[in-house]
């Protein structure tokens, strides 16, 4: 016969063995619960790229969630009544989900981001000024008893369908292929988001002027581009979008042409002296001389144009322009010219075309290492060695208006310094792709390179500068 007290102590001992094991299950769980990510307590993000809607497009509306969204539901509010809208996934052309979203033709289901938007709703009156939406977004955590996190959030949203009202107060009269032209308007909106100037292939920063409300921008007409549609720009945070053209007269004009036969002396010595300079690549990676001879021509000078680019295009667009003076450029004494802007140059090796370039600046030689004078006050923006350029420098002059200095021996300046008209700035020379001593002159607008007669001619710089903003002055000093 069993003792009833071993018994009863062994069963004490298992319900004391299965509670420990309970406990420390639990405590698992837990733990597992706190740290897993299906059990993670952070809730839902929303956003709005702009509470102002057109109630043209759709209204985008941007959702986010570390576990993935599951749920989401959008709600007119209209006198405390909660009327549901349809709303629907979309589809961006970037990372931002604001109005330039369309309609997508997939429904995303867990995503971690979303883009989702409504149209106008139908029952909301014509002659609003603004409603109330409530979005609510729930994630696919397990957290709160696997109900997920949820956020609702309340938004006012103004409605603005008026375009902003834009009008030219004066510009240049004629813009040249390669060349440089002047623009100043004016931009009323409540709600205004963007600027810019187009010429149909590039896009120009626009900066204040004078007085609230005016703008100016200094625009370019690429030598690369046959075609130019100059036009204004604006855009409101509702989406609304007004253009309006700009009257230049175009001229074209034909750039030299020439053709330069390479030899092997040439390719052996210069050219792969400076792709070992550059010190990217070694020798023994090109298949042959003319492999190594494109890479300099087109590779290399591709990344020289986006160094520059990238440098000179990156001016202050928040400060107003209360004037503008600049006096023709003349940086080398007696300097001869060597080769012109725009010149077309086809490459050939052994009677066969290899590649090609366009020659974007001024060639200036006069005596070796002659030193290079600073025809207007500036700011030292780039000082370096670039590329073809070799030893480079480049000053901001204002308005998007830079100059470029290459090819040189050496330098007397520094990024950030601060010169004066007829600061001697450099010393010529023959480094980057250069076969003598000489200077490569550029100006440059916006970053890029530019006719450079225009801007050595006092004629024309008052022609299409300083009488253009005395004219808009004059006529925005009588509104």
């Amino acid at each position: 016969m069993a003792n009833p007290n071993l018994q009863g102590t062994m069963r004490n001992g298992f319900a004391k063995i299965a509670g420990l094991i309970a406990i420390v299950v639990l405590i698992g769980f837990c733990v597992f619960m706190l740290s897993a990510d299906s059990f993670e307590k952070e809730k839902p993000q929303i956003a709005l790229s702009s509470e102002v809607w057109n109630l043209k497009e759709f209204f985008p509306i941007a959702l986010s969630d570390n576990a993935g969204v599951k749920s989401y539901q959008v709600s007119l509010i209209e006198k405390e009544t909660k009327i549901p809208l349809k709303a629907q996934q979309l589809e961006t052309k970037g990372a931002d989900c604001n109005q330039d979203a369309t309609l997508s033709s997939q429904q995303t289901s867990g995503a971690k981001s979303l883009c989702i938007g409504i149209q106008k709703p139908s029952n909301l009156k014509n002659d609003a000024k603004f409603f109330t939406l409530e979005v609510s977004v729930t994630d696919t955590s397990k957290w709160n008893l696997f109900s997920g996190n949820t956020t609702t959030q309340q938004f006012n949203v103004s409605i603005d369908t008026k375009k902003p009202q834009l009008a030219i107060v004066a510009n240049s009269y004629k813009i040249t292929q390669g060349g440089s032209a002047l623009v100043i308007f004016r931009a009323e909106d409540e709600y205004l988001e963007s600027l810019k100037v187009s010429n149909g292939k590039l896009d120009f920063k626009v900066q204040p002027f004078y007085k609230d409300g005016f703008y100016i921008s200094l625009i370019a007409w690429s030598k690369l581009d046959d075609d130019f549609a100059a036009k204004v720009i604006a855009r409101d945070r509702a989406g609304n979008v007004s253009v309006v053209p700009i009257g230049y007269f175009q001229q074209k004009k034909q750039y030299k042409d020439s053709t330069i036969a390479l030899t092997d002396a040439f390719i052996d010595g210069k050219i792969s002296a400076l792709v070992e300079e550059i010190g990217a690549k070694s020798l023994e990676e090109f298949a042959d001389r003319v492999d190594i001879f494109r890479y300099i021509n087109e590779g290399v000078r591709e990344q020289t144009f986006e160094r520059v680019f990238g440098v000179a295009n990156n001016f202050d667009v928040e400060s107003v322009v209360e004037d503008f003076s600049i006096t023709p450029f003349s940086p080398l004494r007696n300097g001869a010219v060597m080769a012109s802007f725009g010149d077309h140059r086809t490459f050939t090796y052994q009677d066969v075309e290899v590649s090609e370039s366009n020659h974007m600046g001024l060639d200036l030689a006069s005596v070796k290492q002659a030193p290079v004078l600073l025809s207007n006050e500036g700011e030292v923006i780039l000082n370096e060695f670039v590329g073809i350029d070799g030893n480079t420098v480049v000053i901001y002059h204002g308005l998007g208006l830079s100059s470029l200095y290459a090819h040189l021996t050496s330098s007397n300046v520094n990024v950030g310094d601060s010169l004066q008209k007829g600061d001697v700035i450099a010393n010529t020379g023959s480094t980057g792709l250069a076969l003598g001593d000489h200077l490569h002159f550029s100006v440059l607008v916006q970053g890029i390179e530019v006719w450079n007669a225009e801007w050595m001619d006092a004629g024309w710089i008052k022609t299409n500068i300083t009488e253009i903003i005395a004219e808009a002055k004059a006529v925005i000093d009588k509104i």
